[in-house]
């Protein structure tokens, strides 16, 4: 059964029977589900329904689960934010589309934490209505910047700069799908922010191929430059991560 929402939310009845339903199922039925695309079909799984497995699962620590589910839950956001803060509409689009993301990915990194326990509720019963308060608030914050923005200080580039070993960088290959175990659910805040730091196109590149999980064929495709290019823009977000330095 659906773990209870906070008093003054209710998911609608039928979210509520698909979450039911999809709680029963063993991890093949749901890979075959996630797979689904087509919102008319039976096995097809509501945003809504994907928001309370991932936190199911990443509670319950089946991280096959949450690397499954999470990488669609995250297309289907980045789909929305293509439409929603379009390059045409907005200067540095692609830094705020991103930013959005990593937002979203990390309620659930925080979810269950102290001061963070229902903060993704509203997302399991109004997943579209949720993200578009966080894509405003992202916005807002992007705009207002801009209007800011001055001189900012250099970097110390000392020991107060972030940095990833190798074994930090092959964590972070680890967890490209999002499934942390409970000692990744502390990790992953760190992995985030240390993607913030890249230049946007290395950052969208990351994002994109390692942590949705498209080719490198549609990688290219949806950043409009060759396959050559999205290896270059990888291993040079790879020399960056390594050079970063963060104190774990």
């Amino acid at each position: 059964m659906a773990r209870p929402l906070k008093k003054d939310l209710t998911r609608p009845p039928g979210i509520e029977r698909k979450i039911d339903i999809a709680l029963t199922q063993d991890w093949a039925n749901l890979s075959r589900r996630a797979r689904e695309t087509n919102p008319q079909s039976g096995d097809f799984l509501p945003s809504e329904c994907l928001v309370h497995l991932i936190r199911d699962a990443l509670r319950r620590g089946e991280d096959r689960i949450a690397r499954l589910l999470m990488p669609q839950l995250l297309k289907r956001a980045e789909a929305n934010l293509e439409r929603t803060v379009p390059d045409s509409r907005m200067r540095d689009a692609e830094t705020v589309r991103q930013n959005i993301l990593s937002g979203l990915m990390t309620l659930f990194t925080e979810d269950g934490t102290e001061g963070h326990e229902d903060e993704l509720d509203f997302y399991e019963c109004k997943f579209l209505r949720a993200l578009r308060l966080l894509r405003i608030d992202h916005v807002r914050k992007a705009l207002s910047a801009r209007k800011k923005l001055t001189d900012l200080p250099e970097g110390d580039g000392g020991k107060n700069e972030a940095a990833f070993d190798d074994e930090m960088l092959a964590r972070l290959s680890r967890m490209a799908s999002v499934g942390p175990s409970q000692e990744n659910r502390l990790y992953l805040p760190e992995v985030i922010k240390a993607l913030d730091k890249l230049p946007p196109d290395q950052k969208r590149a990351v994002v994109l191929r390692r942590i949705i999980g498209h080719t490198e064929e549609q990688t290219a495709k949806i950043c409009k430059v060759d396959k050559r290019t999205i290896r270059y823009r990888l291993a040079a977000a790879d020399k960056q991560l390594k050079t970063l330095k963060e104190d774990l």
